[in-house]
């Protein structure tokens, strides 16, 4: 019968160590006399998976102390400024000589590309941007020739259009000034495009509102009829008597044709 390895040691007077273990009996190794090896560092740990380094590198994004930031060239401008907004935005001295008139030309160009304008307020534009007269005289030269501008067209069909709705003269003198035509300008042009009649302009107009307003009594008809000729530039003494004229003929001829 195999004697127990614990008794015999106790038989010959060798005491024994307590043991730790995790509640098996564990056997000790007998003890030795070879010195033990010198400590070594601690051995490195695998390399980061794909997912610990992605998370690394959103840490050191995320700290920007941790990140390190080549050095700009001392000859670089961090705050440049930007580039100009417009063709015409040129220094004060290229706005006089050839390269001035190139400029506001190409500044005309845009300014005219979806309506016509008036030279007078083409003037004051380029003025307000600091262009010399012989500069804007110079280019609004070029303009005429090359059909960029026109007054006397435009004066004819601004005056044609507005006579189609109903404006007096009065109206349009006012609002032909605004569009930078001059006084001298306005007169010469209605002269040669003026009413043969202003009474039978102001009782046609006043015919169609007339039209408009049947769904109200006879003198509110009146009173409004009277109201939109004013406006479009007519005398109230004109267009009182054009607006009772139209509604009272145009109720008379209602009364007819309901007969």
């Amino acid at each position: 019968m195999p004697i127990d390895a614990e008794r015999w040691l106790a038989s010959r007077g060798v005491e024994r160590e307590p043991l730790v273990g995790d509640g098996a009996p564990l056997v000790r190794s007998p003890v030795t006399t070879q010195a033990p090896e010198p400590a070594t560092a601690p051995a490195q740990g695998p390399p980061p998976g794909v997912r610990e380094a992605i998370g690394l590198a959103r840490q050191v994004a995320a700290e920007p102390e941790l990140a390190v930031s080549p050095a700009l060239p001392q000859d670089v401008a961090v705050d440049a400024p930007v580039g100009g907004d417009g063709a015409d935005d040129v220094d004060g001295g290229e706005r006089e000589g050839s390269a001035g008139v190139g400029a506001a030309l190409a500044f005309i160009h845009r300014s005219t590309a979806n309506a016509p304008q008036s030279e007078g307020r083409l003037r004051a534009k380029l003025t307000e941007r600091g262009y010399p007269d012989p500069v804007v005289d110079e280019a609004l030269a070029e303009a005429r020739g090359q059909r960029l501008v026109d007054d006397a067209a435009m004066l004819a069909a601004l005056i044609t259009e507005r006579r189609s709705r109903g404006h007096a003269d009065r109206r349009l003198r006012r609002d032909l000034r605004d569009r930078g035509f001059t006084g001298v300008q306005v007169d010469e042009a209605l002269a040669l495009h003026a009413h043969t009649d202003p009474a039978a302009a102001a009782f046609a107009l006043a015919r169609e509102q007339a039209a408009r307003h049947r769904s109200v009594d006879a003198e509110a008809a009146v009173r409004r009829t009277i109201g939109h000729l004013v406006r479009r530039g007519h005398s109230e003494g004109l267009a009182r008597k054009a607006a009772r004229d139209a509604v009272y003929a145009d109720r008379e001829a209602q009364d007819i044709a309901g007969r």
